[in-house]
């Protein structure tokens, strides 16, 4: 196979892995997990593709995968981008397998799921390399006014994985100042309640323990697509209720569900304080 053959399959294969990626990581969510499923597995599919294409490709084109180096194989060969392939190539193969294994073996979500951010940022950190090298000279100049100000940034996110706790009480005190003048607390009973009530909104999902069971601690499972789901307590999952945008989206699509309408910030604030409780 000659080398423009090759190079116009590294680049379908590209396409076929990025689209693959970008589709699981947009649909990680109950409402589109088939598709969170499928791209998953066309991930692990295109990185199978990934290394027969080696195979079949000249060792020296572009198809080849070379073997990571910390020095320069041959001139203008750059090493980088041996490690690059390396460590995106297992990286994202790791994150496909442990979430279909995550199906089986519910602890290994938490794997899966650090593993594909980690994933995102590879593939990021891929592109800022190729346009390092490709375009150096015009991206430095470009970057370099903005490095104090990006590192000034990331010291400033580090202490953020250390507040959940913190995290969870912002998102209460946003509830507090949305529920009115007249807010008297929130109250894990009426959250209890609101928990267990059963409702006719749909046939499919008639209470909250529908999906996370009776009880909060446990693992549930998604009654339509039967996955499992981590357990709503925080005394068992304690990132439950740290994302304000991601604890919001699922407060307007879940009591909309189970309920037929919206949620009130009380109540929002109620369900957190019962599930602080459990």
């Amino acid at each position: 196979m000659n080398a423009r053959w090759e190079f116009r399959l590294l680049r379908l294969w590209h396409a076929a892995l990025a689209g693959g990626f970008l589709v699981a990581y947009v649909t990680a969510d109950e409402d589109t997990y088939a598709m969170h499923v499928f791209s998953g597995y066309w991930v692990v599919g295109a990185i199978l593709l990934r290394l027969a294409l080696a195979m079949i490709g000249s060792s020296t084109g572009p198809l080849a995968i070379p073997k990571p180096r910390l020095a320069w194989a041959r001139p203008g060969r750059n090493p980088l981008f041996a490690w690059m392939a390396a460590i995106l190539i297992a990286g994202m193969a790791v994150a496909g397998v442990t979430g279909i294994a995550a199906d089986v073996v519910p602890p290994l979500e938490d794997l899966h799921e650090g593993l594909a951010e980690a994933s995102l940022w590879l593939v990021l950190a891929h592109a800022a390399i190729i346009a390092w090298i490709f375009q150096g000279r015009r991206v430095r100049e470009m970057l370099k006014g903005a490095t104090p100000a990006l590192l000034v940034l990331a010291l400033l996110a580090a202490p953020a994985a250390f507040a959940a706790d913190a995290a969870r009480d912002a998102i209460k005190a946003t509830y507090a100042r949305q529920a009115g003048p007249g807010f008297a607390g929130f109250s894990a009973e009426r959250g209890r309640a609101l928990f267990e009530s059963k409702n006719t909104a749909s046939p499919d999902y008639a209470s909250c323990t529908t999906c996370h069971t009776s009880d909060p601690t446990r693992y549930g499972q998604h009654a339509k697509t039967g996955r499992a789901i981590q357990p709503v307590a925080v005394s068992a999952n304690p990132k439950r209720f740290t994302d304000a945008a991601k604890v919001e989206e699922r407060f307007e699509r879940d009591c909309q569900t189970v309920l037929g309408r919206a949620c009130t910030a009380t109540e929002k604030g109620d369900y957190i304080a019962y599930m602080e409780s459990k």
